[in-house]
């Protein structure tokens, strides 16, 4: 078995692929992007509204087109939990200089630099996407 691809859940899809098309500095793949994204970034990060389902279930006679019985009694029953689920790591060259780029894009809440020793030791930000998820970013810093 290998990982295809992992997704965040997000409410915000204009958001949160303005946010991460500047963090991850390329444009998003898509050819439904109220619902759907991807990007190539070493793996697949895909960003997914479920609220397109919920409003083309609502809104659409012809349901069955789209999805069968079990997807349709799923998301009846089940209630999404958003940000937080997951924590995206990216590693950079650089973490000075990627440090200073994520501030000044201005996207979202980033935290000063950790330093972390407890498995191996390293050096690491977190910033926060608009649905809350974290990112941490590490790499290669030196100590000023």
């Amino acid at each position: 078995m290998q990982l295809g691809c992992t997704y965040l859940v997000v409410r915000d899809m204009k958001g949160s692929i303005a946010f991460y098309e500047a963090l991850l500095n390329r444009r998003a793949d898509s050819r439904k992007p109220e619902r759907w994204v991807e990007f190539h970034c070493g793996n697949t990060l895909a960003l997914w509204n479920p609220e397109f389902d919920k409003e083309l279930i609502r809104n659409n006679g012809e349901v069955s087109e789209h999805f069968n019985e079990a997807y349709l009694n799923y998301k009846q029953a089940g209630e999404l939990r958003y940000g937080n689920n997951v924590i995206l790591n990216f590693n950079v060259t650089d973490l000075n200089a990627e440090y200073a780029r994520v501030q000044s894009l201005d996207i979202g809440a980033v935290s000063e630099i950790f330093y972390i020793n407890v498995v191996r030791p390293y050096y690491c930000f977190m910033l926060e996407d608009p649905d809350g998820n974290f990112i941490e970013i590490t790499g290669d810093y030196e100590v000023e």
